[in-house]
């Protein structure tokens, strides 16, 4: 009588168990690339934000040069953006920076320390350009076209995979 009452139990126990439910890992907003919204720019092409990220001196069409702002190295954004714009790998970006120092070729973009911040300098600081998740985006700064598609159309380059 007692195995029975056992048996019972634990199938009660179990019954009133929540089910696992596989975790479906959310999808990733696409990044952004910004400007200032006082700079006269509406689009970009991949090819024109490649050179500004690497470090070759670019004007914007005001004539100020652009000041390229990284996001936070590691970050999902770093990573997207260097694979997707840069064409390098996470463990590919150091070794590209090291042989341009070394052939005296330019110097890295500035790494701030959060995409946050990286809105604020862009807002403040005419000619600053950056990338951040969509989700953040505020007012003080443009959403720039990058091959003449917003970070809503179908085909943007810098949606997650």
């Amino acid at each position: 009588m007692k195995l029975i009452k056992l048996a019972a139990f634990a199938l009660l126990a179990l019954a009133a168990w929540p089910a696992r439910l596989p975790v479906r890992a959310e999808a990733r907003p696409p990044l952004a690339v910004v400007v200032g919204s006082e700079l006269k720019l509406s689009e970009i092409s991949l090819a024109t934000l490649r050179t500004i990220f690497r470090g070759d001196p670019t004007t914007a069409p005001d004539g100020k040069r652009f000041l390229p702002l990284n996001a936070p190295l590691k970050s999902f954004e770093r990573e997207l953006f260097d694979r997707k714009v840069l064409g390098l790998a996470p463990d590919e970006v150091a070794q590209f920076w090291i042989t341009r120092r070394i052939r005296d070729e330019g110097l890295p973009p500035r790494t701030l320390p959060s995409s946050e911040l990286g809105l604020r300098v862009v807002a403040s600081y005419p000619g600053a350009i950056t990338y951040v998740s969509t989700k953040i985006v505020k007012g003080g700064v443009r959403v720039l076209k990058v091959d003449g598609k917003l970070p809503t159309d179908a085909g943007y380059l810098l949606s997650a995979p």
